[in-house]
């Protein structure tokens, strides 16, 4: 009877110790002060001194992470997306957060805007993207504003150009290809 009554408080408590547990493994990451204690304690962080942090204005728990190099403008790094670190390099880095966006729900339309969303705003969030022909644009690639394709398979491509800063102002073609599951299945620059 004694380890019945255990057992039965232990399930009316359960809730609760998993909702303290919870709270527990969030991080405050509500200023970028925070943002940087946070990073600290991540001991395969590189640099702070170069930090470029961006919060998601369409996603508040995607706060975009990035680095200063001294010939460039800032590149991504990573990101928290609700509240755990990923790194760029990591395989779940954009499956994570097309599924904070919504992409598991979403219709292929749907998924087709997430995927633009994610690769203007997060992973191509430090840049600048062209909607129109800069007038220094001399490629030899024709210009296109950003452009948004399905294959039959479900996989996303999105393509775009857009301006960074080096030491000129450099234009770069990008494709960013994701699998129906919302998977980063690869890309390229040029």
């Amino acid at each position: 009877m004694k380890n019945l009554i255990q057992v039965s408080l232990g399930f009316l408590f359960l809730p609760y110790l998993l909702t303290s547990c919870a709270k527990a493994q969030m991080l405050n990451l509500s200023t970028d002060k925070a943002v940087r204690e946070a990073l600290a304690k991540i001991s395969n962080f590189k640099s702070m001194d170069n930090l470029c942090i961006q919060r998601m204005k369409e996603s508040a728990i995607i706060i975009l992470i990035g680095n200063h190099a001294h010939d460039r403008d800032c590149r991504i790094d990573g990101a928290f997306i609700d509240s755990r670190y990923l790194a760029e390099t990591d395989a779940a880095f954009s499956k994570t957060a097309l599924a904070a966006l919504g992409w598991k729900a979403a219709n292929q339309e749907r998924r087709e805007q997430l995927a633009k969303l994610w690769v203007e705003k997060g992973l191509l969030a430090f840049y600048t993207v062209l909607y129109e022909k800069h007038k220094d644009f001399t490629a030899r690639t024709e210009f296109h504003p950003p452009q948004i394709a399905s294959t039959g398979n479900g996989e996303t491509i999105v393509s775009l150009w857009t301006s960074a800063m080096r030491r000129k102002v450099e234009f770069q073609r990008h494709e960013f290809t994701f699998a129906k599951d919302g998977n980063y299945l690869g890309g390229s620059t040029r």
